[in-house]
């Protein structure tokens, strides 16, 4: 009788791991989906300085801090860092802390990691590192400044860590898989408790919301225009909005000698009317753009808006442009992304100088190919967003002389004198207060220059499908609000 009585037992126990065991193996594998505007240009934690990219390695290759609107940086993969001089910063790294391969996470392979990022002439971050001496004490990260730098937590914020013997391999709580033929990329989570995050590239928006209503995508993150977000709405997805920290601009070519001249990038200035743009084209979810800085930093100045006054341009232009036979003073080219509410963007701003005589040619351009031309100054004009939370120093890094791509990001060879003093002013201030100051300065330079014509901070928005729970979205627009999505 005891045999057929195991043999019961047994076939119990294994009716019920057949019952029990797939819901569980779901429960553990299941994937969010993501549908995205745009693919990553690299994943590379040395080189990623696209948003797409940036957003992934926040999940995977974390830094030592997490950058916060108030410009104070909270703690990440660091316990804590600290100015304990006006020269000199340390970190302190949790015990036991390991890499996603599974190696250590130590003091000295993050100094080894960031040495490596110091001295990599092609990597845009290595200039945030220029002439600091990295090193460790114990289990300290030492941090050498060649001069008092307030904002330098921030920059320990900006670089992704990564295994120095494997930078596949960072200190988040995912890793990173390869990127499809179609850009598609997923990342799976250490905790094997949670659903991996798929992102699925879809350029265009309304394939987006159809997949979500049919079932194929469970998020939609950003880049709708408001017709769909009402869509979405009226169709009972839950939709999730919040002021954004994005800036969304047209950025000059100066190596143009017609968009070097002042009076002309002002008349460009007061004859767009941005209250209308961000009302009709994006259905008044924006607001405007008057500082690359977080709006109520305390480094931030906002600068007004100039007024929309195509008559008083026209004026302007007959003392210094005059028509040709068909109307046109001067052409440029505007080179865009192919995102659908960008090119309604291009068309408004086409039509519109257009009424005063500016001529506009738009070319729309794939993201690797705009990437690029961005970054080598192939361009006349070209619309842009930067993301994420910018601190003061930033404005060194955008506008000042020297920092011409590769070694920074002044794309468009801006060169105007008094901006030149007081961003070096503002990179080299020894206090917090004193940079502060400078910062204020040099964007109320920035605003009398226009290097940029600034046009809104895009709300951002989530769209999520019935039955997905949990997912938040927050200013800069991270993908750190997926991480807690379940379905």
């Amino acid at each position: 009788m005891n045999a057929p009585r195991h043999a019961i037992a047994f076939f119990l126990a294994i009716f019920a791991l057949l019952c029990v065991h797939p819901v569980a193996a779901q429960q553990r594998t299941a994937t969010i989906r993501i549908a995205v505007a745009y693919t990553p240009k690299s994943l590379s934690p040395t080189m990623a300085t696209d948003a797409a990219g940036a957003r992934l390695l926040q999940l995977t290759h974390p830094a030592l801090l997490a950058q916060s609107a108030n410009g104070q940086p909270a703690p990440l993969v660091a316990q804590s860092c600290a100015l304990q001089t006006p020269q000199l910063a340390t970190c302190q790294l949790p015990e036991g802390k390991t890499y996603t391969d599974g190696a250590p996470l130590t003091a000295a392979t993050v100094a080894t990691w960031l040495t490596q990022v110091q001295r990599n002439g092609k990597s845009p971050m290595s200039g945030l590192l220029n002439n600091v001496g990295i090193g460790t004490q114990g289990g300290t990260l030492l941090f050498t400044l060649p001069r008092p730098m307030p904002d330098f937590l921030n920059t320990l914020a900006q670089i992704p860590l990564a295994n120095p013997a494997n930078e596949t391999a960072g200190a988040g709580a995912y890793t990173l898989g390869t990127p499809d033929t179609l850009g598609n990329v997923t990342l799976t989570p250490l905790d094997k408790t949670k659903p991996a995050l798929q992102f699925l590239y879809l350029p265009d928006p309304t394939t987006r919301l159809l997949k979500l209503q049919n079932g194929e995508v469970d998020v939609v993150q950003n880049d709708l225009p408001p017709e769909l977000v009402t869509f979405a709405q009226q169709k009972n997805f839950t939709v999730q909005g919040t002021p954004g920290s994005s800036y969304t601009y047209l950025a000059y070519n100066f190596r143009n000698s017609d968009l070097a001249n002042p009076l002309l990038r002002q008349a460009m200035a007061q004859s767009l009317n941005r209250e209308a743009l961000r009302k009709n084209l994006l259905g008044g979810q924006a607001q405007p753009a008057g500082s690359l800085l977080p709006p109520g930093g305390p480094a931030t100045w906002e600068a007004p808006e100039e007024p929309y006054d195509p008559a008083g341009v026209m004026q302007t232009l007959d003392e210094t442009l005059l028509p040709g036979p068909d109307g046109t003073r001067v052409a440029f080219t505007l080179t865009t992304s192919t995102d659908p509410t960008a090119q309604r963007l291009a068309q408004v701003i086409q039509q519109q100088w257009g009424q005063v005589g500016i001529k506009v040619d738009i070319r729309p351009t794939e993201w690797a190919a705009l990437y690029d031309a961005i970054k080598t100054g192939r361009f006349d004009m070209v619309l842009l967003t930067w993301t994420g939370l910018q601190t003061p120093d930033f404005l060194y890094s955008v506008f000042h002389r020297t920092q011409t791509p590769p070694n920074g990001f002044n794309r468009g060879k801006v060169d105007d004198e008094t901006l030149n003093q007081l961003l070096e002013a503002l990179h080299t201030a020894p206090t917090a207060q004193q940079q502060t100051a400078y910062a204020i300065a040099a964007q109320k330079q920035i605003a009398a220059v226009r290097p940029y014509l600034p046009l809104f901070r895009r709300n951002q928005v989530l769209v999520t499908a019935p039955g997905v729970l949990g997912c938040t979205i927050d200013m800069p627009g991270s993908y750190k609000g997926l991480t807690t999505c379940q379905k």
